[in-house]
């Protein structure tokens, strides 16, 4: 395989996570800078405003990715990976702000917590969501091929069961409870999460 081709390869990873980086990181600034601003209502704003796209671009911005790279005839292990990069670039900069009050190997545990298992299954979900789409948009362009068919149905079925049994147990508390449980298991009781 040429340089050339393994660069190409590669932009077709980079560029659609790119975006969502781009999103994620000027919402971030703009969201966590706009304490800075004197006007409160310009500054309430701007935290509405940039809050919401960092949301989004979190949480919906795997559904964008895995589309776009399905569209471009990435490979799937290609195109998971580039699904997988925001969410875990999103969960590694929570990790790396709890070592400022927790030894690091306590913050690895983080990853472990409910809202990256939500994370996670929600990007599954939206895996299977953006096949359906991107073979639509296919199909539309001409090609001869199935928009449903049964693995993305069944990937985002079992994420979705997943999570609404998860949470639905306890409403999330139990989840919760395990997971500060694991912590004590693994750190005793400490100074805790």
């Amino acid at each position: 395989m040429t340089g050339h081709r393994v660069w190409s390869d590669c932009r077709q990873i980079v560029k659609p996570a790119g975006v969502i980086f781009a999103v994620m990181a000027v919402s971030f600034t703009g969201y966590f800078g706009s304490r800075q601003v004197p006007h409160a209502g310009l500054h309430q704003m701007m935290a509405l405003v940039f809050g919401t796209t960092y949301f989004l671009s979190v949480a919906f911005g795997p559904l964008y990715v895995f589309t776009v790279t399905t569209l471009r005839g990435v490979p799937l292990p290609d195109r998971v990976l580039a699904t997988f990069i925001n969410p875990a670039i999103w969960m590694t900069k929570e990790v790396l702000r709890l070592t400022e009050s927790h030894p690091f190997v306590e913050a690895l545990y983080w990853y472990c917590n409910p809202l990256n298992v939500w994370l996670i299954s929600l990007t599954i979900f939206e895996m299977g969501i953006a096949t359906m789409i991107a073979r639509r948009m296919l199909r539309r362009r001409g090609r001869d091929i199935r928009v449903v068919t049964p693995a993305p149905v069944i990937i985002a079925l079992a994420s979705l069961v997943f999570v609404i049994s998860v949470y639905a147990w306890g409403k999330g508390e139990n989840v919760y409870v395990l997971f500060l449980e694991g912590y004590r298991h693994l750190f005793g009781a400490g100074i805790g999460i």
